[in-house]
Formats: C-alpha cells, sequence, structure tokens
C-alpha cells in the first residue's frame, strides 16, 4: 500500500455520527501507514485526544460565525504548510470553507467530498446550487449510504463522481465488555436484574423522532409481562418536553434518562433491544454499534436504514412515526431467544458488509490507491 499525506476537514469534531466515523477512519489510516491531520471550524475537538494519541494533530480553524472569513486563510495557510496528497472534506460548511481555501492556497491535490446525510445542503434559497458548487472541484464525492447516493443525484451533483461507501466499525471493543462491567452499569440505572431493557442512544432533537419511541414504549410496557425499562442515552434540547412526555404517558417511573456518556460499548452491552426511531438518517453509525454488541434492533424504515438493519433477520423494521408497530417489534422481542438469534445475525452482518476494511478499501480507491 502507498502512503500518502491526508488532511480532513470537518465542521466539528463534537461526539456525533460523522465525527465518530472520522475518528475511526483516521485510526484506520494512521494504522495503514498513512499521514494524516485534521482542521476543524469550531466546536469543543472532543476527539482531539483520541487523534493525538496516535499521532494526528489536529488544528482549530476558529469560526465564530457562519460567512466568518478568516478560517479560509487559515486552511488555506495550513493547506500550503503541509501539502496533502488528499484533502477530504466532511460535512457542507467544511465544503464550502475547504474549496475557498483550495482556490486561495494554490496547491494540487485530489479534493475529495464525503456526504454524510440525505438532506439539503442548507435551509435557505439556492441550496442545490451550493451543494453542486461547493463540489465541483471534487475529484470524488463519497456517499455514505444509497439513500445519499440517490437523494446527491437529484440535487444534480454529477453522477460519475459519486461512490457509495457505508460505514464500518471494529467489533473487537465490544466484544470485550465484561459481564461485571454490563451489571455495573444496570446498577447505575436503577435496573433490577430480570429486567427486558429497551435502550437507544441520539441528541434529543426532533430528528431522532424519541416522542415515537417513548409512544411506542409505553403501549408495550403495559401490556408487557415481565418487568421492562427504557434507557435514553443523550443529551439535547428537547429532553424536557420528552420528560413531560413520559410523565403523559404514565412510564416516568419507567424511564432511565442517562445523559451523555462515553462508555457507549458497556451501555450497549447493557440494553437487551436497540431502538432507533429517526425520521431521517444519512446512515445510521450507532446501528452498527448495536449490532458489535449482538443487540437486536428495531428502527424506522427510512433513509439508509433498510441497508443496514435486515429486516426480520437482525431486527425490525417500522414506518417512521408508527408508535403501535414500535410497541409490537418490543413485544416479539420479549422472547429471549428470538433476541439473541436476531443478535448474533446482526453482528454477523456487521463483519460482511460493515467491517472497517472494506470502508478503508472503498476509500482508498476513492483517493486513487490500489490495493
Amino acid at each position: 500500500m502507498i502512503s500518502m499525506r491526508i488532511l480532513h476537514v470537518i465542521t466539528t469534531i463534537n461526539r456525533g455520527g460523522a465525527e465518530n466515523h472520522l475518528n475511526d477512519l483516521v485510526h484506520a489510516q494512521r494504522a495503514a501507514g498513512h499521514e494524516v491531520a485534521v482542521a476543524y471550524l469550531k466546536g469543543d475537538g472532543y476527539w482531539a485526544e483520541s487523534l493525538a494519541a496516535i499521532g494526528v494533530p489536529t488544528y482549530a480553524l476558529g469560526l465564530g460565525y457562519y460567512g466568518d472569513v478568516r478560517p479560509v486563510a487559515k486552511l488555506a495557510a495550513l493547506i500550503r504548510r503541509l501539502s496533502p496528497a488528499v484533502l477530504h472534506a466532511h460535512m457542507p460548511p467544511a465544503e464550502v470553507y475547504s474549496r475557498l481555501a483550495l482556490a486561495l492556497a494554490r496547491r494540487k491535490c485530489r479534493y475529495i467530498v464525503s456526504k454524510h446525510n440525505d438532506e439539503p445542503f442548507h435551509h435557505g434559497i439556492g441550496q442545490a446550487w451550493m451543494a453542486r458548487w461547493a463540489a465541483r472541484r471534487a475529484d470524488g464525492i463519497i456517499a455514505i449510504s444509497g439513500a445519499v447516493a440517490r437523494f446527491l443525484r437529484t440535487q444534480g451533483l454529477p453522477a460519475d463522481k459519486i461512490r457509495q461507501v457505508h460505514y464500518g466499525l471494529d467489533p473487537i471493543p465490544y466484544g470485550q465488555v465484561a459481564a461485571a462491567q454490563v451489571e455495573a452499569v444496570r446498577q447505575e440505572w436503577g435496573i433490577a436484574r430480570g429486567t427486558m431493557v429497551v435502550g437507544s442512544v441520539g441528541r434529543l432533537v426532533p430528528q431522532k423522532a424519541m416522542h415515537v419511541l417513548l409512544q411506542g414504549f409505553a403501549q408495550f410496557a403495559d401490556a408487557a409481562i415481565l418487568p421492562t425499562r427504557l434507557v435514553i442515552v443523550g443529551t439535547g434540547p428537547l429532553e424536557g418536553e420528552l420528560r413531560l412526555e413520559a410523565r403523559k404517558l404514565g412510564i416516568e417511573d419507567r424511564v432511565v434518562w442517562a445523559g451523555f456518556r462515553t462508555d457507549i460499548a458497556a451501555v450497549m452491552a447493557a440494553f437487551d433491544v436497540f431502538v432507533l426511531t429517526s425520521a431521517w438518517e444519512g446512515f445510521g453509525l450507532v446501528l452498527l454499534e448495536a449490532m458489535a454488541a449482538n443487540r437486536p434492533i428495531v428502527a424506522s424504515r427510512i433513509s439508509a436504514i433498510p441497508e443496514i438493519v435486515a429486516e426480520g433477520e437482525s431486527g425490525f423494521l417500522v414506518d417512521s412515526g408508527a408508535a403501535g408497530q414500535v410497541a409490537a417489534a418490543l413485544a416479539k422481542l420479549a422472547d429471549a431467544d428470538l433476541r439473541e438469534r436476531m443478535g448474533q445475525a446482526g453482528h454477523r452482518r456487521l463483519g460482511q458488509h460493515f467491517s472497517i476494511g472494506r470502508m478503508m478499501a472503498a476509500t482508498d480507491a476513492v483517493y486513487g490507491l490500489e490495493a
């Protein structure tokens, strides 16, 4: 494998789907012998420590507000100094700043754009034109799912440049969680042994449609024979509204609001079933985390999710917003044997279709590298 110098540019390196993926990708690229750096426009730099540990420098570009031109000059200077063979931009704001910085830097390099969502470039006038302009200089456009690739074509992005590259995940850390760790997490949540734990991980924002999860769980819990608890891991602006919804549904004492956590492997192992009721998803990296932990999944039949969850094999797909279908799926998964079979099927599917190796090989092909 030929090694090369790669500069990734992303809007933030806070914890989140695209950001977590970038951390995994950079770790894999370093393991393959590439020289890698990461620049980010704004945020708290959550992944900086993890990246520094493997010798990857991070550069905060200091974006104060969208339209702030200072990061363009900073990024252009960084491009001149590092002279990367590949500049890889992630997320729309980073695409805009990367294209402008490339023009200012006047350095030749292969320019790659990763598209992480099947949603408009922005929510103002001319968003499709802006998406085309930002990607026009790109040598390759990575769509993280078939759903994203189809959406990009409707936006008029050049079909000959679009390549589908699914996220990948290393399952090894999920297999190293000890039973004592799982028990400790459940005790922290106040969950007794023998309780069926339904869990979800995500930001408490409209996209994740957590109210559908609450409603579906309430219907399931009403009829459930065995003890059940719902654990919601994450924070966000809708937390107060969702807590109120839980009270209205009469399940306040059955819901654990676990807040932000970094021990996701242990968290997934402490769940019996993972549920994702999102209204849309570019991919849903958290689904791979559930599969790595051998957990069956209940998820919305939208966007890229049917590409990840095999209906009736590794989980159940439900219509978006259909709380009754969520309840029915959870009722089926009250069967511990079914949970085990589906969890194992999901783990096998992860290894077959969503490995780090597959992701790296496909990304290298977009970069122009040969195996």
